[in-house]
């Protein structure tokens, strides 16, 4: 018996699979183990060249950081520095130039590569960037669908202008830090996804071009770029539906960004917008708008009607997260516009940037949501703690809020005033939702002691902790 299972041990029971089921198998492996898988046999060589329809350098990286959607980016903590390639590295290098060189005929759903091969001697590093550029022009004759750039090191040279009139192109994220120039004359019919993070656009009518020239975009970011020699950034695309603008805080810090945001995108489902307030906004309606990210610094009290207004043209939301930082120290003091009005929103997500007159303001910005379903606050509060909250109840808190949700809720007694005043008045509320900052057991047990003590006008309503 033992023989007979020691005999089972030693089979290639993958060897004997038909090829069509190998090629999915290594379609499923990082690129790196895929190519080893080609020293096995002739086979197993010409396998690796048929299933080939991602090749993915990002996978080989030890590590790398990208920001995700909701991540607030320092610049330099998404920027670490790798080691030189080795020895081994080089030998995988030419491998892959071999492979570019022999197999012109794939069909390429993705490509997606790095400057992590990269030395940073100077001659040895030209040629680096030359050998990858080669690459991206091979995947683009293959007609490759989507392409994944991710170049750390800064002042890179420019990219194939062929990157740029692909006709295959269906997806193109670029990340570059530094100088990334773009071709006047672009054509990228079939593009759908378009993302640039980290670059800082020489000319930057010539990306307005890019975006006016794809017919059929959709998706378009760019997040912590700087645009050169404009003033007026101009987006017009009447088939974009999902806009990301994060400039972060890049033109807080040194008070010059854009004069002027003119936004022409009716057919837009999401937007966010990280900016400090320019002075001027043209935004298209929005009616197809069901979610938003706004997060805006004012810094001037003529910054208050900019803001409202930017807000009016995105009332048609249904989820919408807010963080206004204001420095101007008017928006909160001053009354809502009569006007502004948000039918449609379901889910609003507040963050307060430690100022008590924000706590008040939440509650009286409640009013212009009448259907409102969810709230959720993440409330940082000075040590003057808010001022009285109105007595006037919103609508949606008698009759539609059923869930609230505080973030990082340490106890004080003016969030827990606030508290108490969702409870006593929401009357369909099902569940209050917290995080505790700093959750040991004994001060989460206190504090929940005190949250169950508070009146509330809904029976069904339960306090839970994540």
């Amino acid at each position: 018996m033992s023989k007979k299972v020691q005999s089972v041990g030693v089979l290639d029971r993958l060897s004997s699979l038909p090829d069509h089921i190998l090629c999915r198998v290594l379609s499923l492996l990082p690129t790196k183990d895929v190519v080893r898988t080609s020293i096995i046999s002739l086979r197993w060589r010409y396998l690796y060249a048929s299933s080939v329809s991602i090749i993915d350098f990002n996978d080989c990286l030890p590590h790398i950081s990208v920001p995700s959607e909701n991540d607030i980016i320092y610049f330099n903590d998404c920027l670490p520095q790798f080691p030189a390639p080795s020895e081994n590295d080089n030998n995988f290098l030419d491998f892959v130039d071999r492979f570019f060189s022999i197999n012109k005929q794939l069909s390429l759903e993705c490509f997606r590569v790095n400057d992590f091969w990269v030395r940073m001697d100077d001659i040895q590093r030209d040629e680096g960037y030359l050998r990858l550029n080669g690459w991206i022009c091979a995947t683009l004759w293959c007609g490759v669908k989507e392409i994944d750039i991710r170049f750390i090191y800064e002042d890179v040279p420019a990219l194939p202008t062929l990157l740029f009139t692909c006709q295959s192109l269906v997806t193109l994220k670029l990340i570059i830090r530094g100088n990334m120039k773009v071709p006047s004359n672009t054509c990228l019919p079939n593009l759908k996804t378009l993302h640039f993070t980290f670059s800082k656009f020489q000319d930057g009518y010539s990306v307005l071009r890019l975006i006016s020239n794809c017919n059929v975009l959709e998706n378009l970011e760019f997040i912590y770029c700087e645009f050169g020699n404009i003033r007026e950034l101009n987006i017009h695309n009447l088939s974009l539906k999902r806009l990301v603008l994060d400039f972060c805080d890049l033109y807080i810090q040194s008070h010059r960004g854009f004069n002027v945001i003119e936004i022409d995108t009716p057919n837009l489902v999401y937007f966010k917008y990280v900016d400090a307030m320019v002075e001027g906004y043209t935004l298209s309606d929005m009616k197809s708008l069901e979610s938003a990210h706004i997060s805006i610094t004012l810094l001037a009290s003529v910054d208050y009607e900019r803001a409202t207004y930017l807000l009016k043209r995105i009332c048609n939301v249904q989820s919408l997260f807010l963080a206004i930082e204001d420095y101007s120290s008017t928006l909160f003091l001053a009354p809502l516009d009569p006007m502004l009005a948000f039918k449609n929103l379901v889910e609003l997500y507040f963050l307060n940037y430690d100022t008590d007159d924000q706590g008040t303001w939440i509650v009286k910005f409640l009013h212009c949501m009448p259907n409102l379903k969810t709230l959720k606050l993440s409330l940082e509060i000075n040590s003057e703690g808010f001022r009285s909250l109105p007595t006037a109840v919103p609508l949606c808190l008698l009759f539609h809020i059923k869930e609230i949700k505080i973030i990082y809720f340490d106890g004080d007694e003016h969030t827990l005033e606030m508290i108490s005043y969702f409870l006593k008045h929401a009357s369909v509320l099902e569940k209050l939702v917290f995080t505790i900052i700093d959750p040991w057991e004994k001060e989460e047990s206190t504090i929940i002691e005190k949250l169950l003590s508070l009146p509330k006008k809904s029976k069904k309503c339960e306090i839970v902790t994540p």
